[in-house]
């Protein structure tokens, strides 16, 4: 179980990267977590299950030092997307320090021969009470590192905690904010918490392990501490799964930049929300009311291959802010919505001088289409005529 857990968040986290990285930057550090939280996973597997030596040789101590970075990347996921913009600068430096003292620790085992570390191995197999006999690190020793890196997670996990309580308390989240504005700070609540609860049982097996000094793996097999900590990681994955719209992150919009293309008279108004949204959030309406105010205004989309990261750049706000206008507000997907704006504009040059002159064949590169045949398809879709119907009956009229 523990080994296709680990496997599915290392799927997982490949795709987070390739997928989310550009839209939220924050994800990095969520991809990171749940990359570390593999490993361990992963370690705890070999160690503990798996008959392997090679597997256990690759694994052991070769990726303890990383495991003190993922209470850091759990602080870092869950502060930057409060704050709704991505920091990494010097002082963040400092958070890596125990990760840099473990690498020390340990450094002259990543040189030790091959065959050394599958003897290793194989003693660890027979009996993980192997462990305490190893003496092979310059700082410390396994009573150090076992629990060290996991007491770190959990004091991570409560600072996170805190921020979350202390942000909820001061925005009344539950008040005055989108849905999935909502569904953003819960995730935040329940990713934070699982991973303290799944950090604390782990913690305790460790302490058994140590106070009672097991000999054999049955002994550590059957505690029941390793199902609590199984279930805790394996929520992780399955909830990201299923409700993507968690990794947009929480939008705090910049006024002063969106002001530019909201009417005066507009702004600060509140506009009535779609029934299927439960809060209200005045920025985002703006902001949305801004998108389509400059798609309307400036027609980006003639560009076949205009984007939402044009559109991002175009409005110099962050491409996360627009899937929450896209997704919350309106109620779209942007290609849908690219493709009205083009099909309305292609409506609007029918059915005005421009047709006369130029032809059909000069009326579809101007409204962004990539190809004539696509023109047609797409025109027919939305209207259920041809362009050339289009004429013929509004002609009649």
């Amino acid at each position: 179980m523990i080994l296709s857990i680990s496997i599915l968040t290392l799927f997982l986290t490949v795709i987070l990267t390739y997928s989310n990285y550009s839209i939220n930057k924050n994800s990095f550090y969520l991809s990171g977590l749940l990359l570390l939280l593999s490993i361990s996973g992963l370690m705890h597997y070999y160690i503990v299950f798996s008959e392997s030596a090679q597997g256990v040789a690759i694994i052991y101590t070769h990726f303890m030092p990383l495991l003190y970075l993922q209470g850091p990347m759990l602080y870092f996921y869950v502060s930057g997307t409060l704050k709704d913009r991505f920091e990494f600068g010097w002082k963040k430096l400092i958070h890596f320090l125990p990760f840099l003292i473990a690498f020390i620790s340990v450094f002259d085992y990543y040189f030790k021969p091959w065959s050394f570390k599958i003897e290793l191995a194989n003693k660890i197999i027979a009996s993980p009470h192997v462990l305490y006999t190893i003496k092979n690190f310059h700082i410390g020793n396994q009573f150090i590192n076992l629990p060290a890196r996991t007491i770190l997670l959990i004091i991570y996990g409560s600072i996170s905690i805190v921020l979350l309580l202390k942000y909820t308390i001061n925005n009344k989240i539950y008040k005055n904010q989108t849905l999935i504005q909502s569904k953003t700070i819960t995730w935040l609540y329940f990713i934070t918490i699982n991973v303290v609860i799944s950090g604390i049982s782990y913690l305790l097996m460790i302490l058994k392990f140590m106070n009672e000094r097991m000999h054999t793996r049955s002994e550590i097999n059957e505690m029941s501490l390793n199902y609590i900590s199984a279930f805790s990681f394996f929520l992780i994955p399955v909830i990201i799964l299923f409700f993507p719209v968690v990794l947009y992150g929480l939008p705090i919009v910049d006024r002063d930049k969106i002001a530019l293309y909201i009417p005066k008279n507009k702004i600060g108004r509140k506009t009535k929300l779609k029934k299927s949204d439960k809060f209200e959030n005045l920025e985002m309406e703006e902001l949305t009311e801004a998108m389509q105010n400059y798609l309307k205004t400036e027609r980006p989309f003639i560009d076949p291959n205009f984007s939402l990261d044009d559109l991002a750049k175009q409005l110099d706000v962050p491409k996360h802010h627009l899937y929450y206008c896209l997704n919350s507000v309106l109620d779209i997907k942007f290609t849908t919505l690219r493709t009205q704006l083009r099909v309305e504009y292609a409506k609007e040059l029918l059915l005005s001088d421009s047709l006369k002159r130029v032809s059909m064949e000069g009326i579809w590169p101007k409204t962004g289409f990539s190809s004539r045949t696509n023109f047609f398809v797409t025109f027919k879709e939305v209207t259920g005529y041809t362009p050339i119907e289009f004429i013929k009956i509004n002609f009649e009229k």
